[in-house]
């Protein structure tokens, strides 16, 4: 037994090592790195078990491996967090021209739309993004009792997985929409009724789950940042990136400039998926990432009734002469 333990031990460590060579060497157009990238930060705590059962069995090889993967991830982590945690906000008073943005994967099969409009409803934010949206979907929000609260709206149904949405309380302008590769995109800026410019970017890029749509997948993270990138206000991109912290392209578009609202508070375990009766999250899909000029004062997620993924909330204020 303890040497197919001590065998077993060898394999976890040796595919640690690969994925984390394939994340520092930029790896992204291979599913199954993409699959195992996703885990890393929980590969630590398997390679500290295996430490433990190497000190036990007086393995001192085994233990120094899997020590030796321990400390790399510790790093990866450790340096988007170090770059990440002067971003946040002294404790103070949120200024009174903050605003809040969410995003919700409503699942376009979802069985409960009423429930879940009633979910994205109830956060109250000034402005409400959505991916995933469907005609059904769309009927539960225009019906709501609460609808008219957000009159400035910008919708885009399609088939699919592919309908995107935005209803805002402030004014909308230059609202757009793109084809990022091969799945949609908005964007446009909100402007507040006290001047305040906040620019928008909603996204829901292709799932890595095969070799075509994995490098389409990669290909879009790039075009989302340069869509990003030419945005004149400071702007809030928000949406179901189907990529983890942890994915090259997402640190690519972090090396870039771009802060992670969650990782700037310091939440780079809270996953948003997969969410169902049996599953807890563990895998953070869904992001918000600002540009210099915003400010992220709060950031934490919420459950939308029959999605597989859950929602995120960021409330967020900008400086008038920020450019990005």
């Amino acid at each position: 037994m303890t040497t197919l333990l001590t065998t077993l031990a060898w394999v976890c460590v040796a595919v640690t090592q690969l994925v984390v060579l394939s994340i520092m060497l930029r790896v992204s157009r291979s599913i199954v790195f993409a699959v195992l990238q996703v885990v890393i930060a929980y590969a630590a705590a398997l390679n500290v078990v295996i430490a433990g059962f190497a000190v036990v069995t007086t393995n001192w090889l085994l233990m120094s491996a899997s020590l030796l993967q321990v400390a790399w991830i510790v790093l990866i982590i450790l340096r988007a967090m170090l770059v990440h945690r002067p971003h946040r906000p002294a404790a103070k008073p949120m200024p009174r021209h903050a605003m809040t943005v969410v995003h919700a994967n409503l699942l376009y099969i979802n069985s409960t739309p009423t429930e879940a409009i009633n979910d994205l409803l109830a956060t109250d934010a000034d402005i409400i993004t959505m991916s995933e949206l469907t005609s059904e979907l769309l009927e539960a929000l225009v019906i709501h009792e609460h609808a008219s609260r957000w009159p400035h709206r910008h919708v885009l149904l399609a088939t699919g997985t592919d309908g995107i949405g935005v209803w805002s309380r402030h004014q909308l302008v230059g609202m757009s929409e793109h084809r990022l590769i091969s799945k949609p995109a908005l964007s446009g800026t909100a402007i507040t009724s006290t001047g305040q410019r906040v620019g928008l970017v909603v996204v829901h890029p292709m799932p890595p789950v095969n070799r075509a749509k994995t490098r389409d997948w990669t290909r879009s993270l790039k075009a989302i940042g340069d869509l990003a990138s030419v945005m004149t206000a400071p702007t809030v991109v928000i949406g179901d990136f189907n990529t983890a912290f942890w994915h090259p392209p997402m640190r690519h578009l972090l090396h870039r400039g771009f802060r992670s609202a969650h990782l700037v508070h310091g939440k780079f375990l809270a996953g948003t998926f997969p969410v169902g009766k049996k599953t807890w999250p563990v895998v953070r899909l869904d992001h918000a990432l600002v540009t210099s000029g915003v400010t992220v004062h709060e950031v934490h997620d919420f459950t939308v009734t029959g999605s597989d993924h859950r929602g995120i909330s960021v409330t967020v204020s900008t400086t008038a002469h920020a450019t990005h």
